[in-house]
């Protein structure tokens, strides 16, 4: 069983929380149903959980009514999954600044708790 962690910057905040608070709830409902078959299956459809190529991070994936949500994560230590983004998936490829922003916020989780 993996613990599933939301990442919060140094002020508090948590970006990935205050993502899924800002969706409707029906897709809300959805995501929140696919992070439990990744806290709970020990192995996780790739269609809903899958490692980005060249990168450290995971991405997460749900379709809800011809939208598509991203939730980047980074894996660390005691199978512990940490949320560090989210957003709206627009195009095929998952845009740069988005994973510059889960790779930044990945970093900050290091320097804060020292593992991953």
């Amino acid at each position: 069983m993996r613990e599933i962690v939301f990442y919060e910057s140094d002020l508090g905040n948590k970006p990935v929380e205050e993502f899924l608070d800002n969706l409707d709830p029906a897709p809300r409902a959805k995501v929140v149903r696919t992070l439990e078959l990744l806290r709970a299956q020990h192995i996780v459809p790739s269609k809903f959980w899958q490692k980005l190529s060249g990168t450290n991070l995971w991405e997460l994936r749900v379709e809800y009514a011809g939208n598509i949500y991203r939730l980047l994560a980074a894996t660390a230590k005691g199978n512990r999954v940490i949320l560090v983004h989210g957003f709206q998936k627009k195009s095929q490829k998952t845009p740069r600044q988005d994973m510059e922003i889960a790779e930044q916020r990945q970093k900050g989780y290091l320097q804060t708790h020292g593992y991953l």
